[in-house]
């Protein structure tokens, strides 16, 4: 039986980028610096996370770090189209109002 690859895929736009697929233990790490820093370099962003089919605790720590990364870079970062089980991995870790939500 062939495993399937879990993958993550950042597209970066002028101001409304797009995060899809897994953010896990498994995948931050696939998202590069390069595209970071190229997320960041903007002054303002949205990230659009309606497309995240999985997210789990490093996953929703990965998007604290972006947060830091937006911060240190002068940045205003926030998320869009925040999926239900992101809602509720914010509320059952109690940091709940800690992520800037655009809607």
């Amino acid at each position: 039986m062939a495993k399937l690859e879990k993958k993550i895929t950042l597209t970066i736009t002028d101001n409304n980028s797009v995060l899809s697929g897994e953010l896990t233990r498994q995948t931050v790490m696939q998202i590069s610096k390069k595209s970071i820093k190229q997320l960041v370099a903007q002054q303002s962003l949205i990230l659009d996370l309606q497309q995240i089919t999985r997210i789990d605790t490093a996953g929703l720590a990965w998007l604290f770090y972006l947060l830091e990364k937006a911060s240190s870079a002068n940045c205003q970062l926030s998320f869009s189209n925040v999926p239900v089980k992101l809602n509720k991995l914010i509320s059952l870790s109690g940091v709940e109002g800690f992520l800037p939500i655009h809607s």
